[in-house]
């Protein structure tokens, strides 16, 4: 068995001749074809396990045009679970140098399993899904969080605005990393916590923003969230990943929780968004915050899938 990265994109449709399954596990909004004619994909970081010339497996490894290592993985498919496992470990070892750097904080990419929204009831799902959880682990990897895959699109229609906050841009991240410290202090969100274990509550805060900030949208339509009272009760990131608009992050500070202010902003985003002409935002939220679930479900918001990361 072989195991390397492609040569070249001249190898893309050697990439593509592992199918995905037909439940619908590891299936992108896109195809892959039409994500690596986009420039999705790097052929240096798309691995294979070659059995002879016959794809065994596979493994693409995605990070930001200008990004130097790859951020994560998917379209990870396989004969067995040995062979994908094996091929995990080989990727790693190849593309995760001493020094590696993620915007996140991770060790290393982390492996995005997407999912059928109804995974669990599906039998063929299940048995596809666990097959990918059980090789990622025999890789070394470990599973960190489940997540809905959230959609909104136009025809949905966009819920009124409250009227109840004045939004106001962001002109001094001090104040932005002070309102943002205060909410993850008590954030439901399982990269939050995990952040407070390796470092400070300021650090946490900076990483947030500084990894939102490197996003293609930018942060101009950051805004932050007054009450009548003039009180500061918390915060909206809009911006864009390569694909659509999308949230980096909604947050209300710990006094102000409970009064639905995180659906407030929301929609005056989804507001902004619309006059810009977006059809499409797509968002996500831990499967255990509930609070920030119905939230996005209250503004219109579908599931469009669910999501099992491994780091």
């Amino acid at each position: 068995m072989l195991f390397r990265s492609l040569a070249s994109s001249d190898e893309f449709p050697l990439f593509d001749t592992f199918a995905l399954p037909a439940s619908g596990v590891g299936a992108r909004m896109k195809p892959f074809a039409q994500l690596a004619a986009e420039g999705d994909y790097r052929p240096e970081w798309l691995w294979l396990a070659l059995d002879g010339d016959r794809p065994a497996a596979r493994a693409a490894f995605w990070g930001p045009a200008d990004a130097a290592h790859p951020m994560s993985v998917d379209f990870f498919d396989f004969d067995d679970v040995d062979t994908g496992a094996a091929l995990l470990r080989a990727a790693y070892e190849a593309l995760v140098p001493a020094g590696y750097h993620h915007p996140l904080g991770n060790e290393r990419p982390d492996y995005h399993l997407f999912l059928p929204a109804d995974w669990r009831e599906r039998p063929d799902a299940l048995r596809d899904a666990r097959q990918r959880m059980d090789a990622a682990e025999k890789a070394g990897l470990h599973f960190h969080v489940e997540r809905l895959n959230l959609r909104w699109e136009a025809e949905y229609g966009l819920p009124a605005r409250t009227g109840r906050l004045t939004l106001e841009p962001v002109t001094d991240d001090e104040v932005l990393l002070d309102l943002l410290a205060e909410i993850i202090t008590g954030s439901l969100d399982a990269w939050d916590q995990e952040s407070l274990t390796k470092m400070s509550l300021r650090e946490a805060a900076n990483e947030a923003l500084t990894g939102i900030a490197g996003m293609p949208g930018g942060r101009d339509r950051w805004r932050l969230g007054y009450n009548e009272a003039g009180e500061l009760v918390g915060m909206v990131m809009p911006t864009k990943n390569v694909h659509f608009a999308t949230h980096g992050y909604i947050g209300v500070a710990g006094p102000h929780r409970g009064r639905g202010y995180a659906y407030d902003l929301l929609v005056e985003s989804m507001h902004r968004f619309a006059e810009e002409g977006e059809q499409v935002i797509t968002d996500n939220t831990d499967v255990g915050n509930h609070p920030m679930a119905a939230t996005f479900d209250r503004a219109g918001f579908r599931i469009a899938g669910r999501r099992v990361i491994f780091k």
